[in-house]
């Protein structure tokens, strides 16, 4: 992986998926054309509409028989101890993490690796510890 910094003048699903597959990490895409990294678990991968940040997002289904109270509160545990992801109960049933990675300045690709890695285990960790009864 060569040194060349990921600014917004170049980042790209192209360039992200790039970085990924020089990393030995599994891509794909959705059918709307969204990047999706794969190590443990999926997450999309977005650059923002200013291409000043990158998105990532993972998302779990909640089991159909879980309250609105049990969903909310598993999502102010995880939110009250895990600080670097945001979790929130979406649409469909879900549960979702988020994160942005901010790249204003640039960036290594090595350090996107690492991030994105970071990111993809904290979901796991939170899930067995604030989410098991309820996530699928």
């Amino acid at each position: 992986m060569p040194n060349t910094l990921v600014t917004s003048d170049n980042l790209s699903k192209e360039l992200l998926a790039s970085i990924y597959d020089d990393a030995f990490m599994s891509t794909s895409y959705d059918d709307d054309g969204d990047l999706k990294v794969k190590e443990g678990i999926s997450c999309f991968v977005l650059p923002s509409e200013k291409n000043d940040r990158i998105h990532f997002l993972s998302m779990f289904g909640f089991e159909p028989g879980s309250s609105e109270a049990q969903r909310l509160e598993c999502v102010n545990n995880i939110n009250s101890e895990y600080i670097l992801v945001n979790a929130y109960v979406g649409t469909n049933n879900t549960l979702r993490f988020k994160y942005d990675l901010f790249i204003e300045g640039g960036m290594t690709k090595k350090n996107i690796v690492l991030a994105t890695k970071r990111f993809l285990s904290i979901p796991q960790s939170a899930v067995q510890e604030h989410g098991i009864d309820i996530v699928e």
